[in-house]
C-alpha cells in the first residue's frame, strides 16, 4: 500500500483508530427489480458492496501484526436473526458471478436462520467484510463494537431501512474502517461505486 506509511503510524497510535461515516444514498429501485427476477434484494446489495470494496483499493487492505496485507478474495459476514430472535452471522464467499454468489447467499442465510446460537467469525482471517442489516431503522449514525485484541482493519458496514423516493430507493449506509488505511475520500469513492453498481 503506497503512500500510507505516515497514516498507519499516526492513526495506529490512537486508542480508537476508526473513521466512521454514515450517508444516505439514492439508487434506482434495485429491490423491485431483484424481486421480479426472483433474487433476494439484500443479496443484490451485498454482492455490489463486495464488488465495490474490491474495486476501491484502500478497502482491499487489512493489517496483520501491524503490517498491511492486500486481500484479493472476500467472505461476506452479515447479520441474521436466529429462531430465538437473537443475532447470528453468515459466512458467504464472494464470487464475481452473481448467480454463484446468490446460491451461496441463500444456502448460508437459510442455514443460520434455522439454527440457534451465535455463529462466530474466525477472527484470525482478514478476508471478511462485516455488514449489519437494520431493515427496521432509518439511522443517522452507528458505531460497531471492536474486539479488545482486534486491529479494527476489517471494514464494517451497516445498511438501514429502504424508503421509496421519486427516483427509486434511498437508505442509510454506514462505513467504518481503520483510518490508517481509509479516509473519508475513499468512503465517498466506495459509496459512489456502490450506487453505480446498484443502478445496473
Amino acid at each position: 500500500m503506497q503512500g500510507r506509511d505516515d497514516h498507519l503510524a499516526f492513526f495506529g497510535g490512537y486508542e480508537n483508530p476508526l473513521v466512521n461515516i454514515t450517508a444516505e444514498i439514492e439508487t434506482p429501485d434495485f429491490a423491485a427489480r431483484a424481486k421480479r427476477d426472483g433474487h433476494p434484494p439484500f443479496a443484490v446489495l451485498t454482492h455490489a458492496l463486495c464488488q465495490a470494496t474490491l474495486e476501491v483499493e484502500n478497502f482491499r487492505w487489512r493489517l496483520m501484526e501491524g503490517r498491511p496485507v492486500e486481500v484479493r478474495n472476500l467472505v461476506l459476514s452479515h447479520t441474521e436473526i436466529d429462531p430465538q430472535g437473537n443475532l447470528t452471522y453468515t459466512h458467504i464467499p464472494y464470487d464475481a458471478d452473481f448467480a454463484t454468489f446468490r446460491d451461496r447467499y441463500i444456502a448460508d442465510r437459510d442455514m443460520v436462520r434455522s439454527r440457534t446460537g451465535l455463529r462466530l467469525t474466525p477472527f484470525e482471517d482478514r478476508d471478511f467484510i462485516f455488514v449489519t442489516a437494520l431493515p427496521w431503522l432509518r439511522f443517522t449514525a452507528i458505531e460497531h463494537p471492536i474486539g479488545r485484541h482486534a486491529d479494527s482493519s476489517i471494514p464494517m458496514f451497516a445498511i438501514g431501512r429502504f424508503e421509496r423516493s421519486a427516483d427509486g430507493l434511498r437508505f442509510p449506509v454506514s462505513v467504518q474502517a481503520h483510518h490508517g488505511l481509509v479516509d473519508g475520500y475513499h468512503i465517498h469513492l466506495l459509496l459512489a461505486r456502490l450506487s453505480a453498481l446498484l443502478a445496473g
